[in-house]
């Protein structure tokens, strides 16, 4: 797993940027202020993107039209026909170009969104979705995952949530 805080992910440069698309774990970026340029196209390319309620996001550079075509496909074209480069994060999120928004500090969002969730299933599913292997590359991953037991750390990480929430 790959996080990029809003720090880094705004000092992106293009190699780092090719760095990031040629990674085959999870890539988890988060954006505040303004997002633009090489940072706007990290943050669309990664695997799963979060910005900062009060963030904004330009899709300006070329680079940053790409990433949204990636992660949107044919609905980028729409922003493009009615301008609309200058979205702030709830627009973003709305428009299928951030995954979730956040409040405060990025590392503990990202601590809270850890919790429960296994990092080598998480590096696992982006490789797949990357590679788009098909259905014989899915069970050969999947029954590694279970034979090194990490779905039966899921189950127990699920288990004892539901052990601790209230009955309806």
């Amino acid at each position: 797993m790959h996080f990029l805080p809003p720090a880094k992910l705004q000092s992106i440069d293009s190699g780092a940027l090719d760095e990031l698309l040629a990674r085959t774990g999870i890539v988890v970026a988060a954006g505040a202020g303004e997002v633009r340029g090489l940072a706007a196209a990290a943050l669309l390319f990664a695997d799963y993107a979060v910005l900062d309620a009060g963030a904004t996001l330009h899709i300006e550079a070329p680079q940053a039209w790409a990433a949204a075509t990636w992660r949107i496909g044919r609905k980028a074209l729409l922003l493009h026909i009615r301008q609309q480069t200058i979205l702030p994060a709830a627009d973003a999120k709305a428009e299928g170009l951030c995954d979730e928004i956040i409040e405060g500090d990025a590392h503990a969002w990202l601590d809270r969104w850890m919790q429960g969730r296994s990092t080598l299933a998480l590096d696992s599913a982006a490789t797949l979705i990357r590679m788009r292997g098909g259905d014989a590359l899915e069970r050969a991953e999947f029954a590694r995952l279970f034979a090194i037991g990490e779905p039966q750390r899921g189950l127990e990480a699920f288990l004892t949530r539901s052990s601790r929430s209230p009955k309806t």
